[in-house]
């Protein structure tokens, strides 16, 4: 008799980038299909050597690409963890870091009903909608990280108040360039330039560094952001993080220019 397997233990198998849970809830969702058949119930014994596919993408916006990508770069420590998503929106970063293995998240943005309904179910999520980051002095359970994804404000002046609501003070950023390009003209329409993308990057590194906050990687995002604009993820943490974390995690911090000449000429190509 041919030897068969319970669905959600197949797709452990084939997902190991993916927590149970994460896979869990593709499952549940109806976006599992079987030998071509959608297949709902996560413990149904199908044979072992089926085909085994996804029906839609993998997170519930295009940040969760984004940020999975970073994670990937970097090896950084998601499962177990607790995080903050500044800007958490529909939920794509948020979506990432569980199917990453993290304990908790909580979302975050001033917006309301954004964050997709699978997300706000989750009870791993703690949704704190209508709230400005700002706003925030402390969370429970204590975010050990965070990461961020703000529209319509720079990150400057706020990422060391993101740092300070966490416990490792590390984050990642996505870095958007329509709202960190300090000098655009007066027709400027919303997408920077390639030839400013450098100069733009690194004005926002050192602004950063001069408010205490260090950059230990960058890299181009391997989804550009809606319009066109190439926007750049970055790893950062201030002086209080830990020391194992600060001297194990990327090495030894470099210069804003190097780390920018790196994004730009070594990442791979964004596709759109």
């Amino acid at each position: 008799m041919p030897s068969r397997i319970r669905l959600l233990d197949r797709l452990c198998q084939l997902r190991s980038d993916v927590s149970r849970e994460g896979l869990l809830s593709f499952v549940l969702c109806g976006e599992v299909t079987v030998d071509g058949v959608l297949v709902r119930n996560p413990r149904e014994l199908i044979l072992a050597h089926a085909v085994v596919g996804f029906t839609g993408q993998r997170f519930v916006s295009r940040g969760g690409g984004k940020l999975d990508h970073a994670v990937e770069l970097w090896s950084l420590p998601v499962a177990s963890r607790c995080f903050l998503d500044a800007g958490a929106s529909t939920g794509g970063f948020t979506d990432c870091l569980l199917q990453r293995g993290a304990a908790t998240v909580h979302a975050v943005d001033v917006g309301y009903n954004q964050l997709d309904y699978r997300l706000r179910i989750d009870p791993r999520v703690v949704v704190h909608e209508r709230t400005n980051i700002w706003a925030l002095s402390d969370l429970l359970p204590v975010p050990q990280a965070a990461v961020a994804d703000l529209s319509f404000r720079s990150l400057r002046g706020l990422t060391r108040h993101i740092l300070g609501l966490t416990s490792e003070r590390w984050a990642v950023l996505l870095i958007k360039p329509q709202f960190e390009w300090q000098d655009a003209p007066d027709s400027f329409d919303g997408i920077v330039p390639e030839k400013e993308l450098g100069e733009m990057l690194a004005g926002v590194l050192k602004d950063l560094a001069e408010e205490g906050v260090e950059c230990r990687g960058v890299a181009a995002s391997p989804v550009k952001g809606r319009g066109g604009n190439q926007e750049f993820l970055a790893f950062v943490l201030d002086g209080m993080a830990p020391l194992e974390l600060r001297d194990g995690v990327l090495g030894h911090s470099h210069e804003p220019d190097e780390l920018v000449r790196r994004a730009l000429c070594e990442s791979p190509g964004a596709v759109n």
